[in-house]
């Protein structure tokens, strides 16, 4: 081999082990991932394998599904309990009508900056950021409380 091949293989062997994945540093939440898919591995892995297979994906659909569910149930029955005013358990037009607009004012006085009575561009973008600052909190949240409820992975 001449002088330039084993230049170029010498710094293709390089790159290649400073790409290692394995020893990369994580990426910002991948921790968490890698924490998150070792909790489900440990719960619905029935046959201890240590990987998730088709015959196991339904549980975890299941888990899920009950989860959102149950979440859905508990704030459903929030707005029923605020905006039922007829007590028949739904919500009718006008009922829906004045979840929203309660809706819409608790949005306006916490994000209308400029007191106009409507959310500009920077305004939304605002409120955006602020739901999604809360939903990660609430997310992380939950992660803590399941981390709690598996044995060994107490934070």
């Amino acid at each position: 081999m001449d002088a330039r091949t084993l230049s170029l293989l010498a710094i293709a062997a390089t790159l290649g082990f400073v790409s290692t994945p394995g020893l990369a540093k994580p990426a910002d939440g991948e921790d968490q991932r890698s924490s998150r898919h070792a909790r489900i591995v440990e719960r619905f892995d029935t046959n201890g394998d240590g990987v998730i297979d088709d015959s196991e994906k339904p549980a975890i659909r299941k888990a899920r599904k009950e989860r959102r569910g149950k979440r859905h149930g508990q704030r459903h029955q929030r707005i029923l309990k605020q905006f039922d005013t007829n007590g028949d358990g739904q919500l009718d037009e006008q009922e829906r009508a004045a979840a929203r607009e309660s809706r819409r004012a608790k949005m306006l006085k916490h994000f209308d900056a400029n007191g106009d009575g409507v959310l500009d561009r920077d305004e939304r973008k605002t409120a955006r950021k602020a739901r999604r600052h809360r939903n990660r909190g609430h997310r992380q949240d939950r992660q803590h409380r399941q981390r709690r409820a598996v044995p060994g992975t107490e934070a």
